[in-house]
């Protein structure tokens, strides 16, 4: 797989409308987009939504580049516009809406006009943008879109939480480009399936909050992967929170008090319970002071060529012992190549496996070209 148009999803539409796979000039869409603050961290809060337009109908190496990129809408707003996002997409919608029938267009090599068709094919965005498109509340029991009430979350005692790594794992895995490849069961994910506006069971039975503007679109139920999380945002997040742990920073760990009195009521791991005059045992995976100050040295010794890895030197205080201001792309270098590397000796044969295989994980995840046989296994 070297493209989106070797994935399934691409084929399924094809399927729903052999007349528009039969005109090679026909065009697929991705939209993408997210809030950022436009002006300083500091400075009044403001969110504002780009969203960008993304013709997939070009050579692999031209895909996602920026001059491939169209804005097509922005969305300004001192606040999250929630699910006030669709009542904003409405013009974009109602262009969908007319490039699925077909308008005008010149053919510059062939000298000659032709009725150009396009159509969306999928979203890209984070997984609280997700729900927004999806209009599924994506918190709580019922918070994967894609397995609904058929999960094996459990409420946690402590404060009535969820575990849910299993159902975010299967989740990640069913929302790639490429995850189809995963679904062995053949239900429809909940995402295909056409909610209703008020619907009773809210909470108890699904977790549906509004009807996207998208259904608007004739083949809505024709595709396979209509919202898609956006895997730096998900390796970024895996990657901060497995290095902060490991490196046992107290403020930042997930091995917290609270995960603690949650493995206590959970799990039987004697070693790892709470002591009686509220000590945290330490746990195998994580490093102690002298190897975390190693690591920390390491990280700061580091060279890359320009534009690869260049912010870990300026990010890594040697004083505080601590890592600020990295980007998505430096925790993407350190997720595929320096995570296994840094922990290699420091801890346990069975833990540094299980980390080396996540980081192997992430790399064919975004490698250029992918068997389809690999994503099965």
């Amino acid at each position: 797989m070297q493209h989106p148009s070797d994935g399934d999803a691409w084929k399924a539409l094809d399927s729903f409308d052999p007349e528009f796979a039969s005109e090679e000039r026909n065009v697929r869409i991705g939209l993408a987009t997210d809030g950022f603050t436009p002006f300083s961290m500091t400075a009044a809060s403001y969110s504002c939504w780009p969203v960008f337009a993304i013709p997939y109908n070009l050579p692999p190496e031209d895909c996602m580049t920026d001059e491939f990129m169209f804005l097509s809408l922005i969305i300004p707003g001192k606040e999250h516009p929630g699910t006030n996002l669709n009542v904003m997409l409405e013009p974009l919608i109602e262009e969908l809406k007319e490039l699925w029938k077909g308008v005008e267009a010149y053919d510059s090599n062939m000298k000659q006009k032709f009725k150009l068709r396009a159509a969306y094919l999928w979203s890209i965005h984070d997984y609280l943008a997700y729900g927004i498109f999806a209009g599924w509340r994506v918190s709580g029991r019922l918070g994967c879109p894609i397995c609904g009430k058929e999960t094996d979350c459990f409420g946690s005692i402590r404060v009535g939480s969820y575990v849910t790594s299993i159902v975010i794992g299967v989740f990640f895995l069913w929302t790639t480009p490429s995850g189809s490849e995963h679904r062995s069961s053949g239900r429809t994910p909940l995402s295909r399936r056409n909610p209703l506006s008020v619907a009773p069971g809210f909470g108890e039975t699904h977790n549906w909050t509004h009807k996207c503007g998208l259904w608007e679109l004739p083949y809505m139920r024709a595709l396979q992967l209509p919202h898609n999380i956006d895997v730096m945002h998900q390796e970024r997040n895996m990657c901060e929170a497995l290095f902060n742990t490991v490196m046992d920073f107290l403020d930042k760990t997930k091995d917290n008090f609270k995960a603690r009195v949650d493995l206590g009521n959970i799990c039987n791991r004697p070693t790892l319970m709470l002591r009686e005059n509220g000590g945290k045992p330490r746990a195998e995976f994580a490093l102690r002071p002298n190897e975390q100050k190693e690591v920390i040295k390491w990280m700061k010794d580091l060279k890359f060529l320009d534009g690869y890895g260049a912010g870990f030197r300026r990010s890594v205080n040697l004083k505080t012992m601590k890592i600020n201001g990295l980007k998505s792309h430096d925790y993407h270098i350190m997720m595929e190549r320096l995570i296994p590397v840094m922990f290699r000796g420091y801890i346990n044969d069975e833990v540094w496996k299980a980390i080396a295989e996540l980081s192997y994980f992430y790399r064919q995840l975004c490698v250029k070209e992918i068997s389809k046989e690999m994503m099965r296994n």
